[in-house]
């Protein structure tokens, strides 16, 4: 009875610290805040490093960068996990983030939030 445990016990562990299921799990979780115009922004985004935008090279899981949406219009890419988005003007703003290879095919990850100014 121990044996199977054991084994169980393994394979559960195994399966939370692979990838592949960790990704699964909430691979990049972000925090915001409000200060006057600007919204200060920290990613936090598990086995994952910044890259800047390269079409030429292979794309690496892990590898990559966010790109930042306002209001449903693409405004910019993001080469790190902390950023200011300023000087937005007065109102209710869509904020989204995706995250992206190095040539810019998505990972299918992306996080949502809402702002008022």
């Amino acid at each position: 009875m121990k044996k199977i445990i054991l084994v169980i016990t393994t394979l559960i562990l195994f399966m939370i610290n692979s990838p592949v299921m960790a990704s699964n799990i909430n691979p990049m979780s972000v925090k915001h805040q409000v200060k006057g115009k600007d919204i200060y922004v920290e990613c936090v985004i598990t086995e994952f490093t910044f890259s800047k935008r390269d079409h030429k090279k292979i794309n690496q899981n892990g590898s990559g960068y966010l790109q930042l949406y306002l209001n449903g219009q693409k405004i910019d890419n993001i080469y790190t996990a902390a950023f200011i988005i300023k000087g937005l003007p007065a109102g209710k703003h869509q904020i989204k983030l995706e995250l992206v290879h190095n040539d810019g095919t998505p990972y299918n990850i992306q996080k949502e939030f809402d702002v008022t100014i």
